[in-house]
């Protein structure tokens, strides 16, 4: 390995001391790789505008977790998807090992995929120490690579950047901050906005079967995504049994969610409830973000749902706890509202939270009530 890694850097050094320079070049095939959870791929479909303004005659590939391979998979920028199952991000129930196995049996298919294609820009926009995919990049020999100084194979970039140091930096900025050696003009980097496919005939009908309504774009329903990664940043079952009650009242309520236990939570809060839905494991991924598209509001916790509510401009009610850092992980844009109790030891960066987490569990429905209702006076 260290031997590749000299070998690399002696032809970084070549090239760094040629005539091209990353500000005249116009890549014809740029490939965009991050092998995270869902929420951050809609984080990421940010920069896809901005490539699009900047590169018009450019194609897109994406390599990406199976897990979120939903997301970008009928985006209309994307050409190819390559699936990448790195074992650290993948939350199934298999063992290490056969996480393991499954990686590389991914990375393999992927790397075969990647080299027929032939890109000439990669931009690996995860800003952690692994995985980057950088060494994916290096082995496709993709001649110019972008990507973060804090990850474990930054040497194997031709380029890299910082991570921005300040707290209140959102997540999509910091990724757009791969593009700063390609010296994009600002009439390209303002586009930046997270973009999702809603809408279309089939998923519009699938959504109007699973909710019974005829004529989606006139329905009052509002959505409520009970779930997330981590059901340390969940809230209980009073808090959100108290918030439907209230928007009972003047909207139907759907419950989304994904696998047994969202379902049975769900069931579990809106027995009972009048005008209440569960629509847990119903609904595809095109049918989800076109629910999330139509509904007069979302209502949520620190999960993907904010962020394709900010994708398709729904209006969001989300509660964060203070452990990643709300001004980073919040949805974008100015049409999400964030509760979170905000205290001295936000971020604390814990992987699993603290005993108590008292910035997600002192907020209160009664919070959120009063919130909402301002906007009925």
């Amino acid at each position: 390995m260290k031997g590749l890694i000299l070998k690399t850097s002696i032809i970084f050094l070549k090239g760094n001391q040629s005539n091209l320079t990353l500000e005249t070049f116009i890549p014809q095939k740029i490939l965009v790789l991050n092998g995270a959870h869902v929420g951050d791929i809609v984080i990421t479909t940010s920069i896809l505008p901005v490539l699009r303004s900047a590169y018009p005659d450019a194609q897109i590939g994406f390599a990406v977790g199976s897990w979120a391979s939903m997301v970008i998979h009928d985006h209309k920028e994307i050409q190819w998807v390559h699936i990448i199952d790195h074992w650290k991000h993948n939350r199934g129930s298999l063992s290490f090992l056969r996480k393991y196995l499954q990686y590389l049996n991914t990375r393999r298919k992927a790397l075969g995929e990647i080299k027929k294609v032939n890109y000439d820009l990669a931009l690996c926009v995860y800003p952690f120490f692994l995985p980057d995919f950088m060494d994916i990049a290096m082995l496709s020999k993709i001649p110019v690579r972008l990507g973060f100084n804090t990850s474990l194979f930054s040497s194997f970039a031709t380029t890299t950047v910082s991570v921005p140091s300040s707290l209140f930096v959102h997540q999509s900025e910091i990724q757009l901050a791969v593009l700063n050696p390609l010296g994009l003009k600002g009439e390209h980097t303002k586009k930046i906005n997270p973009t999702l496919p809603a809408g279309s005939i089939d998923a519009i009908q699938e959504v109007s079967e699973v909710l019974g309504f005829n004529i989606l774009s006139n329905s009052n329903y509002v959505i409520i995504h009970v779930g997330t990664g981590d059901p340390k940043r969940e809230k209980s079952r009073e808090f959100w049994m108290e918030l439907a009650y209230y928007l009972a009242k003047d909207s139907i309520v759907v419950f989304t969610g994904k696998g047994s236990r969202e379902s049975q939570s769900i069931s579990s809060i809106i027995e009972g409830l009048e005008n209440c839905i569960n629509a847990c494991d119903q609904l595809s991924w095109g049918g989800f973000v076109t629910a999330v598209k139509f509904a007069k509001k979302l209502y949520g916790v620190e999960s993907m749902a904010g962020h394709v509510a900010s994708a398709v401009e729904t209006k969001s009610i989300v509660v964060y706890s203070g452990a990643a850092g709300v001004p980073r992980w919040r949805p974008g844009g100015t049409n999400s509202i964030v509760f979170s109790n905000h205290l001295a030891c936000a971020p604390c960066q814990l992987p699993w939270g603290c005993k108590t987490m008292d910035c997600l569990s002192a907020v209160s429905a009664g919070d959120v009530i009063a919130f909402s209702s301002l906007g009925k006076q």
